[in-house]
């Protein structure tokens, strides 16, 4: 028989724990998990972040609990537990953004889904392996932006130039949220004023081309920038500029 520790993980605890103290095992841990999971997005300021992925964690353990507690002479138990699958898209739905070329928010959608799924494994009773998952969704979701930024697609190489109205300040938090979502590592800013009413930001970019297709997009969507002139680097052939946006001050 393995070790105490590594049934933990591996089995069920509701063979393991007594009476009540399996159901505040299982939804202590179920918190844990949504806050493993939650704390990834709530650093990049989605809009579900820690508070909503715990809360969602924890739903749809209770839903999940409340299922199992269910008789058979009530109906079926595995009923409410099945809605959680469909009742948990509405709350992704409200998440995705549309905007006027792009669709944000999928990622935020499909982690709260998975949040959902989480909280129903610890539910069931495989508390560890609901750990276990939580870590490796956090580990992918900071993973994957990393290895896409830096390893799929040809990377671009090029220099942004943007002016834009500050608005007290808040100009530049907008901006430096967007920018936030695409690394530290391939954006580098640089801040300068050019007056009272106009800032100017130059961005030294190294990012695959969808990448840098998106977070132009995101920029100009910004209605307090005036200009977006892009200047393409490169060994081969002399710089070419394009103005991208133009908006009279």
């Amino acid at each position: 028989m393995p070790p105490l520790f590594v049934r933990f993980f591996v089995d069920d605890w509701h063979v393991l724990l007594p009476g009540p103290w399996v159901q505040i095992a299982v939804v202590l841990v179920s918190v844990a998990c949504g806050s493993i999971v939650g704390s990834e997005r709530e650093r990049r300021e989605k809009p579900a972040g820690l508070r909503t992925l715990m809360l969602v964690c924890l739903g749809s353990t209770l839903f999940t609990m409340a299922g199992y507690a269910f008789t058979s002479s009530t109906g079926d138990s595995g009923r409410v537990a099945a809605q959680i699958v469909t009742g948990i898209g509405f709350l992704g739905a409200g998440v995705i953004l549309h905007g006027r070329a792009t669709i944000s928010g999928t990622t935020t959608a499909a982690t709260i889904w998975v949040a959902a799924a989480i909280g129903m494994v610890a539910a069931t009773g495989y508390a560890g392996a609901a750990l276990g998952v939580s870590i490796l969704i956090r580990f992918l979701l900071s993973a994957a932006r990393r290895f896409e930024v830096h390893r799929f697609g040809g990377l671009a190489a090029v220099d942004v130039a943007i002016e834009f109205a500050p608005d007290g300040g808040k100009t530049r938090v907008r901006i430096e949220r967007v920018l936030m979502d695409y690394g530290s590592g391939a954006i580098i800013p640089h801040w300068s004023t050019l007056g009272e009413q106009r800032q100017r930001l130059t961005l030294q970019l190294h990012l695959p081309q969808h990448h840098l297709r998106e977070l132009l997009g995101e920029l100009a969507e910004i209605p307090e920038i005036l200009t977006i002139q892009q200047e393409d680097r490169g060994d081969t052939k002399p710089a070419a500029s394009t103005i991208l946006k133009f908006t009279e001050p």
